[in-house]
């Protein structure tokens, strides 16, 4: 996530309203680091980001986040 992003904002409340454990990772501009890990996982650094272990789902727009939470967990 990245803080002060409204769409990782929609994403992290309807996580919340679906009552979903999740772990955030905040990834503030200047931190590098957390940015590589990502980028070296899967090619690209965007956030909002999920990744749903139950399913080996890995998810990068908000849109499809939703639509993917609301579709699989709602």
């Amino acid at each position: 996530a990245y803080e002060a992003s409204p769409f990782v904002r929609i994403v992290r409340e309807r996580l919340g309203e679906l009552e979903l454990p999740h772990l955030q990772v905040t990834c503030a501009r200047g931190s590098a680091a957390k940015r590589q890990r990502l980028l070296d996982a899967r090619g690209a650094f965007q956030v909002p980001y999920l990744e749903d272990p139950n399913a080996g789902v890995y998810l990068f727009e908000s849109a499809a986040i939703l639509k993917y939470l609301n579709e699989t967990y709602a």
